[in-house]
C-alpha cells in the first residue's frame, strides 16, 4: 500500500510519496524523485540527503509531479525518519520562508 513518505517506483525511477493518503483513495499522487547522490554540490533546503540500503541519494524537491497511482509500484522503503526535513522544504518551496 502506498503511504505518505514511502518509497515507491515508477519504472526503475524511485519516488517518495508525498501526499497523504491515509484517510482517502485518491487515483493521483505528488511525489518528488530520489536521485542517487553524487559529487555535485545540493541546495541544501531542496536537495535532501537520504540513504537507503546503505547507498546515499538525494530527495529532489525541485523536480516533483503529480503520478498516477496505477504507475507507482510500492517498495518496502520508508522515508518517515525524514519526513521534518521534507516538509520544511516544500514549506519553503511553496512559502518562500
Amino acid at each position: 500500500m502506498l503511504q505518505q513518505f514511502g518509497v515507491a517506483r515508477i519504472d526503475q525511477q524511485l519516488v517518495v510519496v508525498l501526499t497523504n493518503t491515509l484517510f482517502h483513495e485518491i487515483d493521483a499522487l505528488l511525489v518528488a524523485v530520489i536521485k542517487p547522490q553524487n559529487k555535485q554540490a545540493l541546495l541544501t533546503a531542496f536537495h535532501l540527503p537520504v540513504q537507503i540500503y546503505e547507498q546515499a541519494y538525494f530527495i529532489d524537491l525541485l523536480d516533483i509531479a503529480t503520478v498516477s497511482t496505477k504507475r507507482l509500484k510500492t517498495t518496502d522503503i520508508t522515508l518517515q525518519q525524514y519526513r521534518q526535513q521534507i516538509k520544511a522544504g516544500l514549506d519553503l518551496l511553496i512559502d518562500g520562508f
